[in-house]
């Protein structure tokens, strides 16, 4: 079941609040079979995480819904989890969990001794899992509660991605995304100049995504690219703005996206892009472009300082 994504959070009563855990969502079966574990694409990820199978190598039959999160420092670190989503050689896996151990965080429980619970309300799911998972201290619960505001405050306080709201009375619809269940993503905004363009390598031509900088004490740090947000008159009237130079004008040239081609440009228009967050190598995470900046010059593109 999916959540469709809010501007704000639902007000009223009938509605259970969760952190946004910033991980890789994935169902855990539990059966006679083993355990499995599912991306949300349906593709099998049990090679990746060998220490969550051992943890659940001794549950009896349940079918879990929850987030595979990597913790750096006490937080969810989507990069760190990076090194381990792709994995599927065995002696790969056992030496990355050693180094690097994920917590598998469950938040709902769709079958239990063979019983399909996907009908009953989320309330009556929850209660089920909380019950269950009371002996289990190995196990961990993703928190849940019933003030929607004094959530998204402490979610914020602790850097967190964001507050997904479910209504107490849903069923769980596998594959839908519904109102039952919406997301409140943490949103930053900067200014940046673009520094470049990227293109298809089979349409050099064709603006697909920006390169982006912005000015630390004079000097231009690379913060990454942006595609999504591009509509196709807004990539086109940039592509008649931007003005093509040989040389790439960052300190440093970053490497071309696999496929694609790179024309480098004066960095003179700034844009507006939202994001979620910094990642450790500074770049943005889920960037989106919003808008282009005609008020604004080029020493004034600092990021979200």
């Amino acid at each position: 079941m999916l959540a469709t994504a809010v501007q704000a959070l639902p007000h009223g009563a009938g509605w259970a609040f969760e952190f946004k855990w910033d991980g890789v969502r994935a169902l855990l079966d539990v059966s006679d079979r083993g355990a499995h574990l599912s991306s949300r694409a349906g593709n099998e990820v049990t090679a990746a995480y060998p220490e969550l199978i051992a943890q659940a190598r001794d549950a009896e039959d349940a079918l879990l819904d929850g987030e595979i999160v990597a913790f750096v420092d006490g937080l969810p670190s989507f990069e760190a989890l990076q090194a381990r989503m792709h994995v599927r050689s065995k002696t790969d896996a056992r030496r990355l969990a050693a180094q690097l151990p994920v917590t598998y965080v469950v938040f709902d429980l769709l079958r239990r001794y063979g019983v399909d619970l996907t009908p009953r309300p989320y309330s009556e799911r929850r209660a089920t899992l909380e019950r269950w998972l009371a002996d289990e201290p190995a196990w961990t619960l993703s928190p849940v509660f019933d003030d929607g505001p004094a959530t998204e405050t402490a979610a914020r306080a602790h850097r967190l991605e964001g507050v997904v709201a479910k209504r107490l009375a849903s069923p769980y619809r596998p594959g839908l995304r519904s109102q039952d269940w919406v997301k409140l993503r943490f949103e930053r905004s900067g200014d940046f100049v673009v520094v470049g363009w990227e293109a298809p390598a089979a349409s050099p031509d064709q603006l697909s995504s920006l390169v982006l900088g912005y000015l630390v004490e004079g000097t231009l740090v690379f913060a990454g690219k942006v595609g999504s947000g591009l509509a196709a008159r807004t990539a086109a009237d940039l592509q008649r703005r931007l003005t093509t130079r040989r040389d790439c004008p960052l300190p440093v040239e970053p490497p071309s996206s696999p496929g694609r081609v790179t024309r480098w440009v004066e960095p003179e228009v700034v844009v507006e892009v939202r994001f979620t967050m910094w990642t450790s190598e500074g770049r943005l995470r889920h960037p989106v472009f919003h808008r282009t900046r005609s008020d604004k010059t080029a020493d004034e593109a600092v990021g979200d300082a």
